[in-house]
């Protein structure tokens, strides 16, 4: 999230020389704002918080999309209904 952001930036200021790039790579790293750090990385922390819980791939990218107000995955995710029918079958 953080590269991409960082990797935008360059593409759209990069002439395709080398000493361009080396100018252009601490700079468009600089661009990017502490918020935006931040706040991907609090995402992060949430899909890892949610594998941890034992979610698969699906529950996950539900919950966390649910349940952002609160900094961890609630202990009674297994409760909600859109957890549940979102698990793999066995």
């Amino acid at each position: 999230m953080v590269w991409g952001q960082a990797k935008r930036y360059f593409r759209e200021r990069a002439d395709g020389t080398f000493p361009k790039a080396q100018k252009l790579v601490p700079e468009a790293l600089d661009q990017v704002k502490v918020a935006n750090i931040r706040r991907y990385f609090h995402r992060c922390y949430r899909y890892m918080d949610a594998y941890k819980s034992g979610l698969n791939i699906q529950q996950a990218a539900y919950t966390v999309k649910k349940y952002t107000s609160h900094r961890r995955v609630p202990a009674s995710v297994w409760e909600d209904e859109g957890v549940r029918r979102r698990a793999t079958p066995k």
